[in-house]
């Protein structure tokens, strides 16, 4: 069959610059920066799985690829969907990502 994931919508919004007119003169959250939008997207995405830990890889031609831990017990559910999780993250924010098991 054919993996089913389901994600929150979530909006981005635009660092404040001095030239933005910040409409509402309110402090962007954090749950609306980038960084915070793609993290909840990894967690929605690897649910029931726990993440136990992030790496970053930058390599010498500046591409980097993130390593995410997840945790051992989750590895029957989820071993067979990784390459679907990869694809989809990679669709969603541009950014590569590899799944390991740690203990």
């Amino acid at each position: 069959g054919k993996h089913v994931i389901f994600l929150a919508k979530r909006r981005i919004l635009s660092k404040p610059t001095r030239h933005s007119r910040n409409l509402s003169k309110q402090q962007r959250p954090r749950s609306r920066t980038l960084t915070a939008v793609h993290e909840s997207i990894l967690d929605d995405l690897v649910y029931p799985a726990e993440i136990a830990g992030k790496r970053k890889r930058v390599k010498l031609d500046g591409s980097q690829q993130i390593k995410v831990h997840l945790e051992k017990s989750a590895q029957i559910n989820t071993e067979t969907k990784l390459d679907t999780y990869m694809a989809v993250y990679k669709k969603l924010t541009g950014k590569d990502v590899v799944f390991e098991y740690v203990d």
